[in-house]
């Protein structure tokens, strides 16, 4: 057993350490935000034996500058620490999960049939609005092409394909179990394969149905590939909640975009976004990256070990003994954005949800168009370029593609979770916490707040004070503005009234 310090991790030889020692493992969607901590988990808390990362050339970054870009984020820097030749366990697979066959060489495709035991699906397309052709081509063909090179590989133990919880959520009830689709995922890809980009963009509303876009719609086709092609592998469906910034591990509050809620929190605390159409009882069923990524593990150590008559699916939720609405999210985003406002902010931060649709399109013109129009001719004026309305388009439609999910309720079963965790032994239970049962909700919102203000706004923690009186005056301004809207609606009204009267 390796001794433990604050940087370290204590490498105790348990079950999961045990089953991860020496093994090779194939990682898609590796440079993403759930990539990344599955790369820093494993080689910071296990003796993995070599991670094999498939990455595409992207805006014209090759392969090894996309790698360079990962490690260069501060996530990896108490592994650097505790294990500075960490990269010697990294080889880069040139490769897309789009194109035939993984658009992976020969010689590099021979090197993972021997050499790898353990493969993690994680890579898709997860834009809402997605259009369908691309959307199939990288997340259904995609998982047709990673089973193929399964069923290749040596020495294989476990696959583990990333869907998402909400992959059937034309369903209010949804179970740890497979679901069937009007469209199965092989006649998806001959379709894809048979129309043009053009003609599928006209037949999406059609072919989608009753699913509120193509990410939902091509993750269930994913899962009906894993149904159709999985059998006799050791497979296993993982379908995470609406995954945030990490919780404990390796920091608190770390992320890199602004997906979903983080992307609501940044806009609420820069004074940008005041409205947002949901119904704010509904359960929000947020998960830490961190405690999903350790469940995620489990499930791929379970597999290897047990035999299944069908591919088991984990829902990796909020249990229901222990779940926020989206009304304390927005309460406590609040207060703790007023505590720890951002540096930059344009507004006082003040919000509301609205459940009706007439009243978001009334009070988003009220409190984003109008405001936008206003500033965008005082750039005109200053001889700058006006951007507020472009910035509010695409709030607008961030707002349209979440409306589905903040309006309607979803219940989710998550037993196979619960029994997962169960079969942990006291000391994985430490390294590999995912139990969701005990988690601080106050907490996490003001650990994700902070997170998220050092990390993706980037503002250094120094600019605390000076940010907080920045934010007393624009209170000031808010309030004085509101008195001079409000005194000159009731000064035209009374002059209508005079008016009407006389």
């Amino acid at each position: 057993m390796k001794a433990s310090t604050e940087e370290e991790i204590i490498i105790w030889e348990t079950p999961m350490q045990m089953f991860y020692k020496d093994k090779g493992i194939f990682l898609t969607g590796g440079t993403g935000f759930f990539g990344k901590i599955i790369i820093e988990k494993l080689l910071r808390v296990t003796d993995v034996g070599q991670i094999f990362l498939l990455i595409r050339t992207k805006k014209g970054k090759d392969v090894q500058t996309r790698l360079d870009d990962i490690f260069n984020e501060p996530v990896f820097e108490k592994l650097k620490k505790f294990s500075p030749n960490y990269r010697d366990k990294i080889t880069v697979i040139s490769g897309d999960v789009s194109l035939p066959s993984l658009g992976i060489s020969e010689e590099d495709r021979e090197l993972l049939r021997e050499q790898v035991n353990i493969i993690i699906h994680g890579a898709a397309t997860v834009r809402f609005d997605e259009k369908l052709k691309v959307a199939i081509g990288i997340n259904v063909n995609g998982t047709k092409e990673i089973l193929r090179l399964a069923r290749e590989i040596v020495h294989l133990k476990a696959v583990v394909h990333v869907s998402t919880a909400f992959a059937h959520c034309n369903r209010k009830h949804i179970q740890e179990k497979y679901y069937s689709c009007s469209l199965s995922g092989d006649k998806a890809l001959q379709l894809g394969e048979c129309l043009d980009e053009q003609t599928l963009n006209t037949l999406t509303p059609t072919i989608v149905k009753d699913f509120p876009n193509t990410y939902a719609f091509t993750k269930v086709l994913a899962e009906d590939i894993i149904q159709t092609y999985g059998g006799n592998l050791p497979v296993t469906i993982f379908r995470p909640g609406i995954v945030v910034t990490t919780y404990r591990e390796p920091v608190s509050g770390w992320i890199d975009n602004m997906y979903g809620p983080c992307g609501i929190i940044v806009g609420v605390g820069s004074g940008v976004m005041r409205i947002f159409s949901g119904k704010v009882e509904n359960k929000a069923h947020m998960v830490p990256v961190d405690l999903c990524v350790n469940a995620l593990l489990t499930s791929a150590w379970d597999i290897a070990r047990n035999t299944y008559d069908t591919p088991p699916i984990y829902n990796y939720v909020p249990d229901s003994e222990n779940i926020s609405s989206w009304r304390e999210f927005m309460e406590y985003a609040i207060e703790y954005g007023r505590k720890l406002p951002l540096r930059k902010s344009i507004w006082y931060p003040c919000f509301t949800i609205v459940s009706v649709k007439w009243q978001f399109a009334l009070l988003s013109f009220l409190y984003h168009t109008l405001p936008a129009l206003f500033m965008d001719m005082l750039m005109l004026v200053i001889g700058k370029k006006p951007r507020m309305l472009k910035i509010y388009r695409k709030i607008h439609k961030f707002c349209s593609v979440m409306e589905y999910f903040s309006s309607n309720e979803f219940i989710f079963d998550n037993s196979n979770v619960r029994a997962l965790w169960d079969k942990l032994d006291a000391k994985d239970k430490q390294l590999f916490a995912f139990d969701m049962r005990p988690i601080d909700w106050t907490e996490l919102f003001r650990i994700s707040l902070w997170g998220l203000r050092s990390y993706v706004v980037k503002d250094e923690p120094s600019t605390v004070p000076e940010s907080v009186k920045r934010h007393e005056r624009l209170k000031i301004l808010h309030y004085t503005t509101l008195c001079v809207i409000y005194a000159l609606a009731f000064f035209i009204l009374y002059q209508l009234f005079k008016f009407v009267v006389l």
